[in-house]
């Protein structure tokens, strides 16, 4: 705070004024910081004048502005010297000096005064700036809190109808996979019994449809094994969604129809149609009196046919006396291709034929000259055939030589010459590749061989080959077995 200095009227001793001395301008008044000042203005606006001029005088009450201070000459201004640090006593200053010293405190006041007001002023715009930017602040913060209740509202709402969004969706997803598990319920039903329908399955459904006793478990095991282990599964033709129907296919071949009953999530297999048949079947024809088997089952005579005599050659069919009977059996439905055995009579002999009948024949002691007088027919028939009309005389009577005049094949091959003489002729001719089968009974008075050779030649200079197969009957003449028949088959 500033030096409040009490002057004083009185002359200094002496009745002489003391010279004055300017640097006591300097120390008569030190001014207020503005600290000080606003501890003493507080919340009036009155000033300190009163305590700075003579005899007491005050500025104007209510903190009206006084009036402007007389000007100072610029000869007043003194420049100011440092103070010593201890300075001389002070001498009094004369009545003049002091008149000037008064109203130079006069317009110090003032100018005192005007700092004062400056500051006021600027305390005051610090007071508005600080009003305006707390109105301003509070604005904000209560334009923040607004927007802050806003966007929590907003974002509520939003929550809200995000919430029911995903409840919207979470329900459509939830009725699309429930749709999709209804339309897939069907399908699972039937992956899941498939993977259970193992070849035992599939046997035991074949043996409950068909009551063959041909085919074994174990053979129809292993076929249907093989079958449905390739098997792939599709929706049949008819399928709709109400009534689900599957297929199992092998390639082209249908193998099982499985229905399925159910509704929504609910559904199981109603029905499975084994679509195999059993399509396999076989038969033989075999001398009355012989035992057939079928797979090791012997075949009673619920599976014969038929029963008459196997003889089909006309010009002897009604010579024949006691003919052999013959029976043929078949066997039907069965899986597997089935494996046919023939057992002949007691102390019989059968043949098979390339048809796969058996007959029943000679043993091969006794067939042997049946087959040497076919095999010698044969060898001179071909040679006289492919020679034509080279030496065609001397042939034909070396075939005729082996018959009976008088027969089917004597008078059969004297009938043959015209078409023989026509045939060029081969040469280098080889009829050595003749094979004879067993001598077949076919009746008390009648057999037969059948042959079958290959004879090469070369004719108009290409090599040329003829191949076929002959029947040469013999029929019991006179108590003797001779030739009487032949034909091609």
């Amino acid at each position: 705070m500033g030096k409040h200095i009490k002057k004083s009227s009185a002359a200094p001793r002496g009745g002489r004024e003391p010279e004055w001395d300017s640097r006591d301008d300097r120390v008569e008044f030190d001014f207020l910081s503005e600290e000080e000042e606003d501890i003493l203005d507080l919340d009036t606006d009155g000033d300190l004048s009163a305590f700075l001029t003579d005899e007491g005088q005050t500025e104007p009450a209510g903190g009206e502005t006084a009036a402007a201070p007389p000007q100072v000459p610029e000869t007043t201004v003194v420049k100011e010297e440092p103070v010593p640090e201890k300075a001389a006593p002070k001498a009094e200053k004369p009545a003049e000096s002091r008149k000037k010293s008064s109203g130079k405190k006069k317009t110090q006041s003032a100018a005192a005064k005007a700092r004062r007001e400056a500051a006021r002023s600027k305390r005051r715009f610090r007071r508005g700036l600080t009003a305006y930017v707390l109105i301003v602040l509070a604005l904000i913060i209560g334009t923040l809190v607004y927007e802050w209740f806003a966007l929590e509202k907003s974002q509520a709402k939003l929550d809200a109808e995000a919430a029911e969004e995903a409840a919207r969706k979470a329900a459509i997803a939830e009725q699309q996979a429930h749709e999709k598990a209804v339309y897939r319920a069907p399908q699972l039903t039937f992956e899941a019994w498939k993977e259970n329908a193992d070849a035992s399955y599939w046997a035991d459904l074949w043996f409950a449809e068909n009551d063959s006793p041909f085919d074994s478990r174990e053979t129809v095991v292993d076929y249907m094994t093989q079958r449905f282990q390739a098997a792939e599964a599709f929706r049949a033709m008819d399928y709709t969604a109400e009534n689900p129907v599957y297929v199992l296919k092998d390639g082209t071949d249908t193998l099982a129809r499985i229905s399925l009953t159910g509704s929504e999530l609910n559904w199981n297999v109603s029905d499975v149609e084994l679509l195999i048949k059993g399509t396999e079947s076989a038969s033989v024809r075999v001398a009355s009196g012989s035992t057939v088997s079928c797979n090791g089952i012997e075949l009673g005579s619920e599976y014969i046919v038929s029963s008459d005599s196997y003889f089909k050659y006309e010009p002897l069919r009604e010579t024949l006396v006691n003919p052999v009977s013959w029976d043929t059996y078949e066997v039907s439905g069965l899986l597997l291709k089935p494996e046919l055995d023939v057992v002949p009579p007691a102390g019989g002999i059968i043949t098979e034929t390339a048809e796969g009948d058996f007959l029943l024949c000679l043993d091969k002691e006794a067939g042997k000259t049946y087959q040497d007088k076919a095999v010698a027919f044969i060898k001179a028939y071909l040679f006289y055939y492919l020679s034509g009309s080279n030496n065609l005389w001397g042939n034909l009577y070396n075939v005729r030589v082996l018959l009976v005049p008088g027969t089917n094949a004597y008078n059969k091959m004297g009938e043959t010459s015209d078409g023989v003489y026509w045939n060029s002729p081969h040469y280098n001719i080889d009829t050595s590749n003749v094979t004879a089968g067993d001598a077949v009974i076919w009746a008390d008075n009648c057999y037969s061989v059948d042959v079958a050779y290959v004879a090469t030649g070369v004719q108009n200079g290409q090599d040329d080959t003829i191949s076929a197969s002959m029947r040469i009957y013999f029929q019991q003449i006179n108590g003797t077995f001779i030739i009487s028949d032949f034909e091609t088959l």
